[in-house]
């Protein structure tokens, strides 16, 4: 039988999924390439684990490349994190 989360790891997940995610310094590090709409993972484990789970659509190429897409806001999981903890999102 599947046990449900508790209410604070639903609070820790919406935590992370309203995190914005900063592009420029993932580039920087040389975790992530930007390529179109997508965006190249060089290695999927160097990827910030509140980064990781904002993962909207995942495709692998013919030579092995790995390439994710995130959400275009998180204004949602904002609002549901304020909505189940009172206070405003901050990073």
């Amino acid at each position: 039988m599947t046990k449900l989360p508790s209410r604070q790891e639903i609070i820790e997940l919406a935590k992370q999924l309203a995190t914005p995610i900063d592009f420029t310094k993932l580039e920087e590090a040389g975790i992530i390439e930007k390529k179109g709409a997508w965006f190249k993972i060089k290695n999927l484990k160097n990827l910030p684990e509140y980064a990781s789970r904002q993962v909207r659509s995942i495709k692998t190429d013919s030579r092995g490349n790995c390439y994710v897409q995130f959400p275009k806001s998180w204004k949602r999981a904002q609002v549901l994190y304020r909505r189940m903890t009172g206070k405003a999102y901050n990073k």
